[in-house]
């Protein structure tokens, strides 16, 4: 995907490991500190929709980039995949992530539609990392691109970060110059 390429030549050496140290560093807390981490990430993208309307959610900055409605396919996409693979790591079973960052294309979807959608892959994870029986050892393990091999608990964590990076993704495309008002 042209976007994880790009975003990939931005980060730094530094950055990935500040963030490698990040997720480690939450996942060795509770499930419920990681129900907290994902209650917030939830909450980023909510705060960044209020107010949008069904026009504003399909406008695309520029030609190539992604309009609201398609970050929001993408975010429950990928947190539905997330949900699927920290259940499959904690099993201790092989898993890739190939197939939790697709390319989006186009629907016809209504705004609310897709923020139902975000809310229920949100609900996925949650049900996800409630599973985790406490003390999990899980060394399982499936690749990111940009931040190396994750657990199961680490990938939760993640979702924290990758949330975070599309509420401001919807915010930048929010201060667009023609964003319709």
């Amino acid at each position: 995907m042209q976007e994880n390429q790009e975003h990939q030549e931005t980060v730094s050496d530094e950055t990935r490991q500040e963030v490698v140290g990040y997720l480690r560093h939450q996942a060795s807390k509770s499930s419920a500190d990681l129900l907290g981490l994902i209650d917030r990430s939830e909450g980023w993208i909510d705060r960044s929709l209020e107010g949008v309307s069904e026009s504003q959610a399909k406008f695309c900055p520029e030609p190539g980039e992604w309009c609201i409605a398609d970050i929001l396919r993408h975010v429950a996409k990928s947190t539905r995949g997330t949900a699927r693979l920290v259940t499959a790591l904690m099993a201790g079973e092989n898993a890739s992530a190939g197939g939790i960052a697709p390319v989006i294309e186009g629907g016809n979807e209504t705004l609310a539609e897709l923020r139902r959608g975000v809310a229920e892959s949100f609900d996925d994870l949650r049900a996800a990392i409630k599973a985790i029986p406490e003390g999990v050892d899980s060394r399982a393990t499936a690749n990111h691109p940009f931040f190396g091999d994750l657990t199961c608990k680490e990938w939760a964590a993640f979702v924290y970060v990758h949330a975070r990076d599309h509420a401001d993704q919807i915010e930048k495309v929010k201060a667009a110059p023609d964003y319709p008002k």
